[in-house]
């Protein structure tokens, strides 16, 4: 059902192929045979007359970098790692090249790429939290708001009703619990206090953007700190994630499946574009059908493979790629505060004129370290013309299929200033009609991921034989539902709508439904 979202990502790297299958070989630009004369100027400077004379371009965080410290270099034909060991004696960073662009990163950050905390012991005790999050000012429930024990990677989110269910180990209960929101003040309760009352209200916070500009600011130079930035910000190194994935499918209001699932994926150091996510099913459960599929063969390819695709910023989504940024139309509509630091909103949408099925949508860039914190868009019109083919595998004769909508949503935690996946979201609608047979329905699948922990591994793959891949269906590989299903594993609280639906699985009748 993703692979509308996919595809762009396979276009860019065909693309890619093309445009450089005629360049020479080039040695490294840190080999670069260069000439700087500079007496008494600030690093800044030199590396800015670099840039000028050479076309060699840098990147680094200034918090780490003094800049503006006086150097004196007169060097004629000189390597360029050279003039770098001169402006940075200490032997403090290392330099990464990526084309004509040098990141410039401290050894400590560039080889602790370490996450903290072990996984929990087998056996140990567990904490069970719930609650509702609430805005403070309209009472209205908050639907997809992030909770986790502080500096710790692992947690929850709530559900439509912003209600949720939170299990924390024993080792972590002297730990506070966070709740984080887009444009709201994140809000932090001790363990204590949240098994007495799970229930909490966020208090929205707006800024804008001329209260924290410093200087002019354009998307362009955010979308470029964001690529530059990527080694900075995300993970170098494999890391395991055990998550919770949810597949549902309505027709009109009657739910007609749900499967549900605890998975494991290997994700992908993000440095390495060709290296894919994996992913295997740890356990796993259907429902039996509320009610039978009617007209259409409904069926989602890949379920929780494809869902990781939705890592915009690991299968590089051409709203964020340099490819394809010509394509788009940007603005900076605002900046918001998300997990106690301004963000940068940036809206984004299709060129006019443009045949290519491109995404609308909007996307949050953190002010300080351009790592892209979350992105909601949509398929554009021409987009939704070309789903059918993606999606509906079969349909009767003289039936009409029109999507409606196809929207993503992903967004990230940060955890030892690193930027991680935390979840993803894909929701498809489609009106099926026939006049012959008086039909006129609409079929709605929502698929959404939730990463409950993250591990430090060894782990190079997973056994092919547990893979979960692109062409395995999902909904016909699970078992019957089980209320007790999941022990101490975090989940995504069912909505009321999808409680009430899974209710109705468990009785007598249907509980002696057998297994697929």
């Amino acid at each position: 059902m993703i692979l509308s979202a996919r595809m762009a990502g396979l276009m860019f790297l065909l693309l890619v192929s093309l445009g450089t299958s005629g360049r020479q070989q080039q040695d490294s630009v840190l080999n670069r045979i260069i000439s700087v004369h500079a007496d008494s100027t600030s690093i800044a400077n030199v590396l800015r007359q670099i840039t000028n004379q050479d076309q060699i371009f840098f990147s680094y965080d200034a918090s780490l970098v003094n800049a503006e410290r006086t150097v004196t270099v007169n060097k004629v034909r000189e390597p360029l790692i050279g003039i770098l060991k001169i402006l940075f004696p200490h032997g403090e960073f290392s330099f990464v090249e990526k084309e004509d662009y040098i990141i410039i990163t401290s050894l400590e950050e560039h080889n602790n790429d370490t996450i903290p905390g072990d996984p929990e012991p087998d056996g140990v005790k567990y904490a069970f939290i719930q609650g509702k999050v609430t805005d403070l000012v309209t009472r209205e429930p908050l639907s997809y708001v992030s909770i986790s024990v502080k500096g710790h990677p692992f947690g929850t989110i709530t559900n439509q009703d912003g209600e949720y269910v939170f299990k924390i180990p024993e080792p972590y209960w002297q730990d506070s619990v966070t709740f984080s929101f887009v444009g709201y003040a994140t809000g932090t309760l001790a363990h204590q206090q949240l098994l007495e009352n799970g229930s909490i209200q966020l208090r929205p916070v707006t800024m804008r953007i001329r209260e924290v500009r410093v200087r002019a600011v354009s998307v362009e130079e955010i979308l470029e700190g964001l690529r530059e930035n990527i080694r900075r910000n995300y993970a170098l190194s494999s890391r395991l994630y055990t998550g919770f994935y949810r597949e549902t499918v309505k027709q009109d209001e009657d739910y007609i499946s749900v499967s549900e699932a605890v998975v494991e994926v290997l994700k992908a150091p993000y440095d390495d574009e060709f290296r894919e996510d994996r992913v295997r099913l740890l356990k796993a459960r259907r429902s039996p059908d509320i009610k039978p599929f009617n007209w259409v063969n409904f069926k989602l390819q890949g379920g929780p493979y494809t869902i990781t695709k939705l890592d915009a910023v690991k299968t590089h989504e051409t709203f964020l790629d340099q490819e394809f940024q010509h394509l788009y139309r940007y603005s900076l509509t605002d900046v918001i505060w998300y997990q106690d630091h301004p963000v940068y909103v940036i809206s984004f949408r299709p060129e006019k004129g443009i045949s290519y099925p491109l995404f609308r949508g909007e996307m949050y860039v953190d002010r300080e370290s351009y790592a892209l914190l979350y992105a909601r868009f949509s398929l554009d019109n021409y987009g939704l013309g070309k789903a059918e083919e993606n999606l509906i595998r079969r349909k009767p004769r003289g039936f009409r299929v029109k999507p409606l909508k196809v929207e993503y949503i992903v967004d990230y935690q940060v955890y030892n200033q690193r930027t991680y996946l935390h979840s993803a979201k894909a929701i498809v609608a489609f009106r099926v009609r026939s006049r012959g047979d008086r039909v006129n329905s609409v079929f709605e699948s929502v698929s959404e991921l939730l990463v409950t922990q993250i591990r430090n591994t060894d782990l190079k793959r997973f056994p092919g034989k547990e893979l979960f891949t692109i062409h395995d269906i999902f909904a016909e590989m699970t078992v019957d539902y089980d209320e007790k299903f999941w022990e101490n594993y975090n989940i995504i609280k069912p909505d009321e709508d999808l409680e009430h639906a899974l209710k109705r699985f468990l009785t007598p009748v249907e509980s002696n439904t057998t297994n697929d």
